[in-house]
């Protein structure tokens, strides 16, 4: 890999199970397991050098990418520089006048490593016509060198 790439999981004592965690144990709305951590998920971090990157919590990919795409009248070819784990291109692909997207990445092994790990960053399902992840959408290329270069 090109970085030291750490993985954390991390579950708070006040961690709480959401809606889908609760439909999947059968949580009835008296159960007292809600107030608890017992069948919540752990939050997974992603650290590269020692850096927090992303996190349920705290993807900022939204308010990044949105404000530039709107901005300009007709985004139709995005490149994105160091998008690794995926959600800065998810954001892209919500604008339906794009038509082609070259993401830039130095390191595939990040790439791989946010597509079993954190692949919700990636995950395109819900955007008519793409693929379940927006790594596999047509309208995306990817390619594994510096984009400082």
């Amino acid at each position: 890999p090109f970085q030291r790439i750490d993985i954390w999981e991390v579950l708070g004592a006040d961690a709480t199970p959401t809606y889908k965690e609760g439909m999947k144990h059968n949580l009835t709305a008296d159960d007292p397991r809600w107030l608890t951590n017992e069948i919540a998920s752990p939050d997974s971090l992603l650290f590269l050098d020692g850096v927090l990157q992303s996190s349920i919590s705290r993807s900022a990919s939204e308010a990044l990418v949105h404000p530039g795409m709107f901005a300009h009248p007709h985004p139709k070819r995005v490149a994105i520089i160091g998008g690794g784990e995926g959600a800065t291109l998810r954001e892209v692909l919500k604008h339906d006048t794009v038509t082609e997207v070259v993401m830039i990445e130095i390191d595939e092994m990040l790439v791989d490593i946010a597509e079993d790990y954190f692949s919700y960053l990636s995950d395109c399902s819900d955007l008519i016509g793409s693929e379940e992840s927006c790594f596999d959408d047509e309208r995306t290329t990817d390619l594994y060198e510096d984009g400082r270069a």
